[in-house]
């Protein structure tokens, strides 16, 4: 039996299955990530590693050939080039297109544990760093007010903290602004007159500024551990620290030989909004969220935060939301008007309102099983998913214009009725717009198995097209049919 017929003889399991289908569409649209891009994580790692005071040949020599023959041997390793430079080794790894990352960031890690007892002593521990295009902030806030530190310490303290407890939120960080240090100026002529050295400022020091646990103390059955605070609370703490004992007696001080004073430390980043100071303050979002979500509660996080602080400005500079927004109003006005064309033409060809309405209802059902077979497959809604469904959108009806017209003609000329015509109509069609169907999916078929960037970027396209056509050829073999059997009824 046909699926056109067996869809005719069984009309309320076909509505249920679409309605079903229906819901779950909601659903998953509801669900599905939104994001700007497909997830593109490039497969190279880099493993960052500092020695202090050598030259390139010496970190070369004792730093970047011991770690290229340790990540070498790495599984799905496909390239290792590495740079040295003056108290910096840079080590490049490039994997196959396909490798798990996680897994081969946790391989290249134990490689490195093993080999950190054998780099030299006054070398640090090798950081490893991923370079991912989607790491990017996607809300930028320019908090501006009178005084940049005093926003700068508020931002750290409370904005960054609020925005941090977020769901979907991976961190905030804050750029621009001074930040607060201790400063130290040596007189030279002072240690020269108290016999004292840079080096023995600098051990002091280090030996005052520490904390250290100790020990246990038991009080009947509780053992409590014991910590010693050591570390500095004022400068007027380090002004009394003991920098020397001469041998004659007496103790020389840090202020005998230095003056302490709260300053700035050196800017390495500015940040301007409209020309005027600023602080930033930018937001990531954990990987796999939605973008537009994690957006909307942040901009409702700014909205208490401007209440409670009104007296500071906090501006949105750059929000990827807005740019997804536009592009998901973009997909639902082609698909509002191409179902309203379709409906036009129809109507000035069949000259009858009830065809062309049948159509229309096919164009967001074929929508909404494209938004579940996407959920299904772990496409998200990015710019490139959202495209194919908009090119997929003006084929959607394709199908089911050729279905309707040969139900329309069997119906007029020869004058069979509703169920017959329809019957017919969509049993002649049928093995022709699914040959059709299945060749325009063929052009995009052959994208999923490019590899590169050009892979990750339009794999999503080519889903998305896929999926809406497969669809939009179910609904005008099964649901279509009963409805031309319905509704032809005089």
């Amino acid at each position: 039996m046909a699926l056109s017929d067996l869809s005719i003889r069984r009309p309320v399991a076909t509505t249920m299955l679409y309605l079903a289908v229906g819901v779950l569409g909601v659903v998953s649209f509801a669900r599905l990530p939104i994001d700007l891009l497909p997830d593109v994580s490039f497969p190279t790692l880099s493993v960052w590693t500092t020695y202090p005071d050598a030259g390139p040949a010496e970190v070369e020599r004792f730093v970047t050939e011991p770690v290229e023959a340790v990540v070498s041997r790495v599984p799905a390793v496909r390239t290792v080039d590495s740079r040295s430079r003056e108290g910096q080794s840079l080590v490049r790894l490039q994997f196959h297109w396909g490798t798990d990352m996680e897994f081969a960031m946790l391989h290249v890690r134990e490689r490195l544990d093993n080999l950190v007892g054998s780099l030299p002593e006054s070398a640090e521990r090798p950081v490893i760093l991923t370079s991912d295009p989607t790491n990017d902030p996607i809300i930028s806030l320019a908090i501006t007010g009178a005084n940049l530190a005093e926003l700068r310490d508020l931002s750290d303290a409370v904005f960054k903290r609020r925005l941090e407890q977020l769901d979907g939120v991976a961190m905030a960080a804050i750029t621009g602004g001074p930040i607060r240090e201790i400063q130290v100026e040596v007189n030279a002529s002072q240690l020269s007159v108290n016999d004292v050295t840079i080096a023995q400022v600098t051990d002091a020091l280090d030996r005052a500024n520490y904390s250290a646990p100790g020990g246990s103390i038991r009080r009947g059955r509780f053992r409590y551990s014991l910590r010693t605070l050591g570390e500095f609370q004022s400068v007027e703490e380090l002004e009394d620290v003991v920098v020397a004992r001469p041998a004659g007696g007496g103790v020389v001080r840090l202020r005998d030989v230095a003056r302490i004073f709260e300053g700035e430390a050196d800017r390495e980043t500015v940040a301007r909004f409209n020309g005027e100071p600023a602080i930033g303050l930018l937001v990531y979002k954990e990987a796999g969220s939605n973008t537009v979500r994690v957006a909307d509660q942040v901009g409702e996080v700014l909205a208490q935060l401007q209440e409670e602080f009104p007296e500071v400005g906090i501006e949105v500079a750059s929000s990827q939301a807005t740019f997804i927004a536009e592009a998901i109003s973009n997909v639902v006005q082609a698909l509002l008007f191409g179902g309203i064309l379709a409906f036009m033409v129809l109507f000035l060809f069949l000259r009858d309102p009830r065809y062309p309405v049948a159509i229309g209802l096919a164009i967001p059902i074929s929508v909404m099983a494209a938004f579940a077979l996407c959920y299904l497959a772990d496409v998200s809604l990015n710019v490139m998913s959202l495209g194919g469904l908009a090119l997929g959108v003006g084929m959607l009806v394709d199908n089911s214009i050729v279905v309707l017209e040969n139900v329309f003609r069997h119906r007029e000329e020869e004058g069979l009725d509703a169920s017959s015509s329809a019957s017919v109509g969509a049993n002649e069609v049928a093995g022709a717009i699914t040959a059709s169907t299945l060749t325009t999916i063929a052009v995009f078929g052959p994208v999923l198995y490019v590899k590169g960037v050009a892979g990750a970027l339009f794999t999503d396209l080519s889903l998305a097209v896929a999926f809406s056509l497969l669809a939009s050829l179910l609904v005008a073999l099964t649901l279509l049919p009963v409805m031309a059997a319905r509704v032809g009824r005089k």
